[in-house]
């Protein structure tokens, strides 16, 4: 049943929608309502803690195209992720490592006046008002939706957003999220032990439930500790722990996951629009993600995929040339439906990956191979193939040679791995394993697939086709970072320039973030 009082996210206001990429004096009609019937009902903030939760993964709602999720999303991140592969010519360039502004400003502003901007909002009124919870659970959704933006360039306006707009480095932004999810959980773990909800007429993920948001920011803080172990392994321990010592723990089970709740608000899943209704289609499967799942004969590709003729999947490579139109016909869509596919933030099977590795490192007192088997079965049940998980982890089938149909163009696996846990393989190996159901698991969110491969090195992408990024990007490597936006570089240059030093390398698309320390 949904819920009686869900906001129109676009009567928020069009200043949030403004052509300057960051807008530090967002002034909200309050829509002919008394101070005190929003203060009452949580109006004020809940209309705009709804909207940030619509652009943690940009959805079609309210007027919001999917194309602002394709140009911000689909044509970087789950590109670089193995996720998907443009079919249609002038959308080309960035699997080719070829930048085009107007999508990484795209990737920029849908942040910035999307999330930022109504946090801020959310954030004082709370403040204002006195309800700490307010802002620890608007806190959280923040980190949900700005961690991928700074995952992608790297240094980000964050740490003073509001009262300045340099540039923080991708080290103190990191050191940020982990306070503010740190604080969060304190706030919000009262609330969680007495059963307390929290915005319930507005919360389109959780309905309100303090102890699944408790869960969830949890989980999150153990995903951001992992992303930094190659940075600064003593940090990521530390935030580790905490994590497992918190009382709520971790989320567990498919109804604990952190999506958009289709129950809760009517919107279009964005992917399912790019892949069947734009054009003939200008997104499909991803050559990688179809291609390893097929050698693996996993039974989650019925799931994700559509079959093509002969009943198997096939997947487009990335820097495609010639006859597109065979890439349209002949390869796998993304398995979803329009209005019915939900837009997950965070699987639960994700959860007992990220526990798998800490127990691999020591950490949290767990078994990595009951935590990964765990992570593969409960991956199978959120996607309906339960019953075929036990034969799929038996499997010691290894990756092999891929081959495109179409052009011709093959690669060779570089990897060892496969499906069934090996107890006398060594710390990589039992490593790759984990990052690969990971990997597999999270599909289809570009953004954690893509900064799962850089992290981890796992699992080996297939190569782009054509790499024109004039050799500041390796083939085999693959994207690190987007460069910055054109717009912040013409309306922000001194903020830039602190960014740019707080990077460390040259602004382009080979430079690793801070978090990108694991010799590959």
């Amino acid at each position: 049943m949904k819920y009686s009082k869900i906001f129109p996210v676009t009567c928020i206001g069009l200043s949030l929608l403004a052509s300057s990429c960051i807008d530090y004096n967002d002034n909200v009609n309050p829509n002919e309502a008394t101070e005190q019937d929003m203060k009452q009902d949580n109006l004020k903030t809940g209309a705009f803690f709804q909207q940030m939760q619509t652009r943690v993964i940009l959805v079609a709602l309210g007027g919001k195209l999917s194309s602002d999720y394709q140009i911000s999303r689909n044509l970087s991140h789950d590109l670089f992720s193995g996720y998907a592969g443009s079919t249609l010519g002038n959308l080309q360039t960035h699997q080719q490592y070829i930048w085009q502004d107007s999508w990484l400003n795209s990737t920029f502003n849908e942040a910035y006046t999307g999330i930022m901007s109504p946090w801020k909002s959310v954030y004082e009124i709370a403040i204002d008002q006195d309800r700490p919870e307010i802002a620890a659970v608007a806190n959280v959704v923040k980190v949900a939706g700005m961690h991928p933006v700074a995952d992608s360039f790297g240094p980000i306006p964050y740490i003073n957003y509001g009262s300045s707009n340099s540039y923080d480095s991708l080290e103190d932004v990191y050191k940020k999220f982990f306070r503010e999810l740190d604080e969060a959980i304190d706030v919000l773990s009262p609330y969680a032990a007495s059963g307390g909800n929290l915005l319930s007429d507005y919360d389109i993920v959780y309905g309100g439930n303090a102890t699944n948001w408790v869960k969830f920011a949890n989980t999150l803080r153990l995903r951001l500790a992992l992303r930094v172990v190659y940075a600064d392994a003593a940090l990521a321990r530390q935030e580790a722990e905490k994590c497992f010592a918190c009382p709520q723990g971790f989320i567990e089970s498919k109804a604990e996951r952190a999506e958009l709740n289709t129950a809760y608000m009517s919107y279009e899943n964005p992917l399912y629009v790019i892949d069947y209704e734009f054009n003939q289609g200008d997104t499909r499967a991803g050559a990688s993600i179809v291609e390893i799942m097929k050698q693996w004969n996993d039974p989650r590709c019925s799931a994700y995929f559509t079959a093509v003729d002969g009943g198997s999947y096939q997947g487009v490579p990335l820097g495609i040339t010639g006859n597109l139109t065979r890439y349209q016909t002949e390869c796998s869509h993304f398995k979803l439906d329009k209005y019915n596919s939900p837009v997950v933030w965070m699987s639960a099977a994700e959860s007992y990956f990220l526990r798998a590795e800490a127990a691999l490192r020591g950490w949290g007192g767990g078994d990595a191979k009951s935590l990964y088997e765990d992570g593969v079965r409960v991956s199978c049940e959120e996607n309906g193939v339960a019953t075929a998980a036990d034969s799929y982890l038996a499997s010691t089938t290894t990756l092999g040679r891929y081959s495109d149909p179409i052009s011709g163009f093959s690669y060779s696996f570089n990897s060892n791995a496969t499906p069934a846990w090996n107890d006398a393989a060594g710390f990589e190996d039992k490593l790759e394993r984990i990052a690969t159901q990971l990997w597999i698991a999270t599909f289809p969110n570009g953004a954690e697939g893509w900064s799962i491969v850089r992290r981890t090195g796992y699992p080996d992408l297939i190569n782009t086709m054509t790499n024109g990024s004039n050799n500041t990007i390796n083939s085999d490597l693959g994207p690190r970072r987007l460069p910055f936006c054109l717009q912040e570089k013409q309306n922000n240059a001194e903020g830039v320039a602190a960014g740019q030093k707080a990077l460390g390398g040259a602004d382009n698309g080979g430079t690793r973030l801070w978090w990108d320390k694991k010799p590959l």
